[in-house]
């Protein structure tokens, strides 16, 4: 675990939340604006020390679970709560009774009135819809979001046939509406992590249905000075701003297995299980790079003889150094 300095919260939190802009996830992530409004939760400049201690996951250099959690916590509160809390007349005098108490009372209203209006990351979140349906087979859409023990942001996308729109673990209900239950939500809390073709057996065992594709896509690490790099990777990519989002798919329509901007040991595969089936595979890694990482991890490409897709984090934008 990584405790930053007061100093430190605010930069980290705004270099954080450029690297994101820079990328732009698109819909195989967590939704952009989840994270950015969590990362603005997070940031002192809505609720000063309100939700310290600020917390990283050591291996990966993204917000711990217990940070994160704080700040959905006061979002509940701010919701259940739509008091606008205490006015600066009445501030001003605790102030004069007490300083810190005031300041605590500051904090939690603006803190509350971001959160009032921000939409913040799942801690874990399964949701789905109805693609078309028939009488004899429906083709469905589920999506599972969660913050995983290191601290990255996971989603895993599943396309699935459902024959005649009705098992035991999901149906389609008469609005049309898909009806999943509680037993597939405990499936990926398990086994969210496992080889890609050894998921897609689990699902078609407990849906009793047909996986069509298969996505896993993920936010982090996020690497700076200070966070601890895996064996073989290059010490000046640990010396600027370098954020990872990488996306594998198994899918039987695709032509051919394909790894777009590979770069090892970071993609290090699925791991021993073999698929029975072969299905064809797509995996993509890119970056979000500021400072020292941007010309590192370029040159380390080059070392490698391979191409990266790399996109520079916007000076200004949180890119100095943290």
């Amino acid at each position: 675990m990584i405790t930053l300095p007061p100093e430190r919260v605010g930069p980290y939190v705004r270099a954080l939340s450029a690297a994101i802009r820079a990328l732009a996830p698109g819909e195989e992530h967590v939704p952009m604006s989840r994270a950015l409004g969590h990362l603005g939760a997070l940031d002192p400049a809505h609720g000063g020390a309100l939700l310290d201690p600020p917390e990283l996951a050591g291996a990966t250099g993204m917000p711990s679970y217990a940070w994160l959690e704080r700040a959905r916590s006061e979002a509940e509160l701010a919701r259940a709560d739509p008091r606008e809390g205490p006015s600066e007349v009445q501030l001003a005098r605790i102030q004069e009774l007490d300083p810190a108490l005031a300041g605590r009372m500051r904090d939690r209203r603006e803190l509350h009135r971001y959160l009032r209006g921000a939409e913040l990351l799942a801690t874990t979140q399964l949701g789905g819809a109805v693609r078309w349906y028939g009488p004899t087979e429906s083709n469905v859409g589920i999506a599972y979001d969660r913050i995983a023990p290191d601290g990255r942001w996971v989603r895993i996308r599943v396309d699935l046939v459902v024959r005649g729109g009705v098992t035991e673990a999901m149906r389609v209900d008469r609005t049309g509406r898909l009806q999943i239950d509680d037993s597939v939500r405990h499936l990926f809390t398990r086994h969210f992590a496992v080889a890609l073709p050894a998921l897609r057996i689990q699902l078609e065992q407990a849906t009793d249905s047909q996986v069509v594709r298969l996505a896993r896509a993920t936010v982090g690490p996020f690497w700076f000075p200070g966070v601890p790099l895996p064996a073989g990777v290059p010490e000046g990519l640990g010396q600027g701003l370098l954020l990872h989002a990488s996306t594998d798919v198994i899918d039987r329509a695709l032509p051919e297995s394909r790894a777009l901007y590979p770069l090892e040991p970071l993609d290090a595969g699925e791991g021993a299980f073999v698929d029975p089936d072969a299905w064809p595979v797509f995996r993509e890694r890119r970056f979000a790079a500021g400072g020292r990482a941007l010309p590192a991890i370029t040159a380390w490409a080059d070392t490698l003889g391979t191409r990266l897709h790399v996109v520079p984090i916007q000076a200004g934008g949180g890119g100095r150094r943290l």
